[in-house]
């Protein structure tokens, strides 16, 4: 059995963190994870379609509109992971100025859990991300008895986090799917790294999919995994079912080439599967950096495709697929249970191998 501190700290039977998806809010994800022995994460929501980005509302009392939707969605969201997981949960927060919902959602989720006994038993942490660790208003998590974690990139800002109070860290290397860094630093030189650096707990992610990926990440001295695309390929993802054959068939599609393009996103650089829409994505992106278009041009138009493919419509040519370069590694689909019994079958059986190979 291979058991970690950050079993003991988030109480869970396998050092398996799923990874938040927003603008999703990944509730059914979650409640999988949790109950099959990892930790699930419900993901912050984003404003429906119709109201719009919060960059782009200029009228305060629609603002308001759009964060109290939100508000209302994510709590719905907390309450139902709360009852139906048999396991531990967390939340994730996007802390970005471009979020002025987020000081309102975190004062509705301690409402919540302060009311609910069975939250206070189940949810166990806040994962910040996209924005700075160090706001004041965020020590109110750890204030209410919860674990707050922040992502991070590199180094520098595992250091900032650190300084701010941090309970432990989320560090994703570039092969992460979705919102990465500006910098191309790669999974297997700032986790190790990080770790040398820090002295807060450190859970690894950005590529890791299977148990290999868990052994190499306790290698270099993290506590765990943190796992995205991977878990969007089970069958309790709530995402379009066309999305996880999207994922499964990249190998075959690009049998030369990486099956992701990195795009510029909403909260900086976004890493998606290769489709017509991320390569007109990708070309809004540079005709901004040179100056034809706006950022609000190529916000809108990534706005327009977010919910295409993995929503109800499963449009994969045309909307986005935010998956990790380990879709490439992905070809089965499975159920939570049979994904994190497997990463920690094969886990276990390479660690026995080296001993018995190498000692």
């Amino acid at each position: 059995m291979i058991k970690t501190r950050i079993c003991d700290m988030l109480e869970i039977e396998y050092p398996i963190i799923q990874a938040a998806m927003g603008p999703f809010d990944t509730k059914d994800l979650a409640v999988a994870v949790a109950s099959a022995g990892g930790f699930g994460m419900v993901s912050h929501p984003a404003p429906r379609i119709e109201d719009g980005l919060f960059e782009a509302i200029q009228d305060e009392k629609a603002k308001q509109k759009a964060i109290e939707n939100v508000k209302e969605r994510m709590m719905v969201a907390v309450r139902e992971v709360g009852q139906k997981a048999q396991g531990n949960f967390g939340v994730n927060f996007r802390v970005a100025p471009e979020q002025p919902d987020v000081p309102f959602l975190l004062d509705a989720l301690l409402e919540e859990r302060e009311k609910d006994p069975n939250l206070q038993k189940k949810l166990k942490m806040v994962l910040c991300s996209a924005g700075d660790p160090t706001q004041p208003y965020l020590k109110k998590i750890q204030e209410a008895g919860m674990l707050r974690f922040h992502t991070v990139p590199s180094v520098y800002h595992a250091k900032k986090a650190e300084k701010s109070g941090v309970d432990g860290l989320i560090v994703t290397g570039y092969e992460a799917g979705g919102h990465v860094a500006y910098e191309p630093l790669h999974t297997f030189v700032v986790v190790p790294e990080v770790v040398k650096e820090v002295n807060v707990p450190v859970i690894g992610g950005g590529g890791v999919c299977d148990g290999s990926g868990l052994v190499a990440m306790l290698a270099f001295g993290a506590l765990g995994i943190y796992v995205g695309t991977r878990f969007i390929v089970t069958k309790e993802c709530e995402f379009n079912d066309k999305v996880k054959e999207a994922i499964i068939t990249s190998s075959i599609k690009f049998p030369k080439e990486a099956a992701t393009i990195v795009t510029q996103g909403v909260y900086g650089p976004l890493r998606h599967l290769k489709n017509p829409y991320s390569h007109k994505l990708y070309e809004l992106t540079q005709k901004m950096q040179s100056g034809e278009i706006s950022m609000l041009d190529v916000l809108l138009y990534e706005t327009e495709g977010t919910y295409r493919a993995k929503g109800t419509e499963g449009n994969v040519e045309d909307g986005a697929i935010w998956a990790g370069q380990a879709a490439l590694r992905i070809h089965e689909l499975m159920t939570c249970n049979e994904l994190i019994s497997d990463i920690m079958h094969e886990a276990q059986e390479i660690l026995k191998d080296f001993a018995e190979k190498y000692t």
